[in-house]
């Protein structure tokens, strides 16, 4: 069972062996192979035989998601029963716009698990809100149950559907991640994981955008290069300043409760329960990574 935090998803395309292999030998914390942007429609039959073959060769301690094409296209109970093999941690559903959408991939998954012996629920899936519908129906979307372990959010195609350019930065894209994040949390479910970031070459850009991500309640960053993956587990690992400032707020409060005082102070700063929450969600985070 693997709980080190996932905070770099590294998208690889699904029919390219050599990608993969260099995508395996990244410090990307998950990959996703890739079914369905990156696969020309005549390429789909020979990267599903691809994929299957390199889940089939990979231990379930290395985290392998793949993002299987949306319903709408027809193809997607063939992704799965291509891939729900024993490598597999979970699938990607791309485009989601409504929560039965997530609860008849869930019904597949678990016929297919099933099928190839598969542990019952060990195919975990997350789903990526790219649309507008999305946006605007993502609380029952959240809500849908299932499988459903998180949502990602994706620009390129948010973008695509209100007919604007490609950007990673906007008022259109910081109320989608808010609304994202926001769904997530009041589901119960998993933080998100953000967007990828289109320029590989802007490095302070992408920087930039996985501080935004992480200060929006996001926990991890989707990446289309390797080169991306070293700043984006930076971005969402707690610094040393963060687990020192935060081991500070834990023992500063629990002192203060055993004196029966609710909130104090350190630094000039007010300290609560809620800033009591925060710190120790800091300090296990980075004790998991450490792991």
């Amino acid at each position: 069972m693997i709980t080190r935090p996932s905070r770099t998803w590294l998208f690889v395309p699904g029919q390219d062996e050599r990608k993969m292999a260099k995508a395996h030998a990244s410090a990307a914390d998950a990959l996703i192979l890739d079914l369905e942007d990156a696969v020309a429609i005549s390429e789909k039959p020979r990267a599903r035989t691809i994929v299957r073959a390199f889940l089939e060769q990979e231990s379930p301690e290395r985290q392998i998601f793949v993002r299987v094409n949306d319903i709408q296209t027809g193809w997607t109970a063939e992704d799965l029963q291509a891939v729900c093999v024993r490598g597999l941690a979970g699938i990607i559903l791309p485009k989601v716009e409504a929560a039965e959408t997530i609860r008849t991939v869930s019904s597949l998954i678990a016929t297919y698990e099933r099928a190839a012996g598969l542990p019952e629920g060990q195919v975990r899936m997350n789903a990526i809100i790219e649309t507008a519908r999305g946006v605007i129906r993502i609380a029952e979307i959240a809500e849908a149950g299932g499988r459903l372990e998180t949502l990602m959010f994706g620009a390129g195609d948010h973008t695509a559907d209100l007919g604007i350019p490609t950007a990673n930065v906007g008022p259109h894209i910081t109320h989608a991640k808010i609304m994202t994040v926001l769904a997530c949390r009041a589901a119960g479910l998993a933080a998100p994981i953000d967007t990828v970031f289109f320029d590989v070459t802007d490095r302070e850009g992408f920087a930039a955008d996985c501080e935004e991500a992480k200060a929006l309640g996001f926990r991890g960053k989707a990446v289309i290069h390797p080169v991306q993956v070293d700043a984006a587990n930076a971005a969402f690992t707690p610094s040393e300043d963060e687990v020192a400032y935060a081991g500070r707020v834990v023992d500063v409060f629990r002192d203060a409760e055993r004196s029966g005082i609710g909130a104090v102070q350190l630094e000039g700063k007010l300290i609560d329960y809620a800033m009591l929450k925060t710190a120790e969600k800091t300090l296990a985070t980075a004790k998991a990574l450490a792991r």
